[in-house]
């Protein structure tokens, strides 16, 4: 880990939302409403949900996943909440902070009726022990990074120069909690919406130890739904049930939501027709099949997907530090080939890793994807000259690579496509295929053990830097390393003009993309499905989780 400090920054918040069912935006101080009023209920207010991966973990110091996200986002609560309009609200705060007048330290008070499951009340230090969980170098947390050069004293924990008591949050009663920042950070609500930012119920947590986050009776809640019939190790779906003692219950209608894993289209598309899923997800040939249907919804998402390529295993270089090896395996792919004959579902292919959509220049209002350009076309001459180069630096005519995906229909299908690609346009090369459960997958790739692997990328939140730190020597997990990358990361953090900052967060992309082909982009992914009708104020929201709190089932 650098001894440095990253604090983070941003650009205009470009917040996207699909609400399935529409619904109206709600006062920003507060999400209760009535729940009920001029809406025509049916008798069962259950929603019949899919997953494509079974969820990794439910230690909000751990996890890393959307799928996790998802579930986190609807059983706990933070400081604040993605209302409708997917602008923070409040949620276990009781009233906005008071910030200090150098915008430093923020105080807020709790809400009084803010309640875990188990009866115990949602307290300042529940915050303060998440908080030094989460940073805490024995946790390994994926996501300590974002406290790193944000929260006082963060990034002299994780470089274990400090201890996490000496994190810049205390309880100063059971009911205040004080945070203390590196700079004035103006976006500081949106991130306290995130699942690290949540907190745990300290005494619950040590009591559980290790076992803690890995079934429903490891945990308790405090959002507006309690998880049931979930164990990490067997479970291939979950059931949500309304929380009957959160602060904010009478927003809540829906009784019921449970989820299956599903990773055949087929099948989910059968569930659907037969009424026992309310969405159902298409792919492929489905998607024209269906584009015409009355319940047939698209929208593209800032979510990127990508060829990780791993330059360090056990500690011993691979062919893929070599970066005319890594060029070539970019330039080789007929990305348009695969969204429009293959995918078919609205999905579109790009050249770098930021989505388009996601921010625009704050001088002359670009999208991020036009300044920073094409940076890694299809070009199957380039790709061959790179591959000619990369070979002959190594001493070699030919490689043998693995690629691993996780299990799902979508993903063996992507990993069969790249397999062909590479094999066709690179000679010498042969791709071997191993899919495995996501969340092995996952583990995989943090223990850096592979050679390629499939792998997404959506935002935290709408900011260029949330992409562009995956370069950051200390955040990839592709070890993937070069300091004038690194350099330009932490200028960006550090750097409050909104001009100069877009400028460099560009100039990261030129250099980790351009220059150094640090991954290979493929296709910014579009979701395509199918909605019961009757299925109201489901927030489908385009980047981040999805939310049930206000969802509502309709009568026929």
């Amino acid at each position: 880990m650098k001894n440095h400090i990253k604090g983070l920054g941003i650009i205009s918040l470009t917040v996207l939302l699909a609400a399935c069912g529409g619904a109206d935006s709600q006062d920003s101080s507060t999400t209760s409403t009535s729940a009920t009023s001029d809406k025509k209920l049916a008798d069962k207010q259950e929603l019949h949900l899919t997953a494509a991966s079974e969820i990794p973990s439910m230690d909000t110091a751990l996890a890393t996943d959307l799928t996790s996200f998802t579930v986190m986002n609807n059983v706990f609560e933070g400081l604040y909440v993605l209302g409708p309009d997917s602008e923070p609200v409040l949620g276990a705060a009781a009233q906005e902070p008071t910030v200090s007048e150098d915008g430093k330290t923020y105080t807020f008070k709790l809400r009084d009726d803010a309640v875990w499951s188990n009866g115990e009340p949602v307290t300042a230090d529940d915050f303060v022990y998440a908080w030094q969980k989460v940073v805490a170098p024995e946790t390994a947390s994926g996501y300590a990074y974002m406290f790193d050069g944000l929260v006082k004293n963060a990034t002299e924990i994780i470089n274990e120069e400090m201890e996490p008591t000496d994190l810049g949050i205390k309880a100063i009663s059971d009911t205040e909690l004080e945070i203390t920042l590196m700079q004035p950070t103006p976006y500081f609500d949106q991130l306290l919406t995130l699942p690290f930012f949540f907190p745990q119920n300290r005494t619950f947590a040590q009591e559980q130890g290790d076992k803690y986050g890995s079934s429903n009776e490891n945990l308790v809640y405090n959002g507006p739904f309690i998880l049931e019939d979930w164990n990490q190790a067997s479970s291939v779906g979950w059931t949500f049930e309304k929380n009957e003692d959160y602060w904010d219950a009478e927003a809540v209608v829906l009784d019921t939501v449970t989820v299956d894993v599903i990773k055949e289209v087929t099948t989910e598309l059968n569930l659907f027709e037969n009424g026992d899923t309310d969405i159902a997800f298409l792919s492929g040939s489905f998607v024209a099949q269906y584009s015409e249907d009355a319940n047939f919804h698209s929208s593209l998402n800032a979510t990127t997907f990508y060829i990780e390529m791993n330059n360090l295993n056990n500690n011993e270089k691979t062919e893929l530090s070599n970066a005319n090896i890594r060029l070539a395996i970019a330039s080789a792919v007929d990305k348009d080939g695969y969204v429009n004959s293959v995918l078919q579902d609205g999905s579109e292919s790009i050249d770098g890793f930021v989505p388009a959509g996601l921010a625009s220049n704050p001088v002359t209002g670009a999208d991020y994807r036009e300044d920073a350009g094409n940076l890694l076309t299809y070009d199957v001459e380039k790709a061959q000259d790179a591959w000619e180069t990369g070979l002959s630096e190594l001493g070699t005519d030919s490689l043998e690579l693995e690629l691993i995906t996780s299990d799902t229909e979508d993903s063996k299908r992507l990993a069969e496509y790249l397999q062909d690609q590479l094999q066709k346009n690179l000679p010498g090369l042969t791709v071997k295929l191993r899919s495995m459960p996501f969340s092995m997958k996952l583990d995989t790739v943090r223990a850096g053990n592979y050679d390629m692997a499939i792998n997404s990328w959506i935002a935290d939140f709408a900011d260029p830097i949330n992409y562009v730190e995956r370069f950051d020597t200390d955040i990839n997990r592709m070890n993937y390393s070069n300091p004038d990358v690194d350099a330009l990361v932490d200028k960006a953090k550090a750097t409050y003009d909104d001009e100069a900052r877009w400028e460099t967060l560009v100039e990261i992309e030129t250099v980790a993309l351009g220059e150094d082909a640090a991954l290979a982009p493929l296709y910014q992914s579009a979701d395509s499905y199918l909605l019961n009708p009757n299925v109201k104020d489901y927030y489908k929201r385009v980047f981040g989780p999805d939310s049930y709190k206000w969802a509502w089932i309709e009568a026929e």
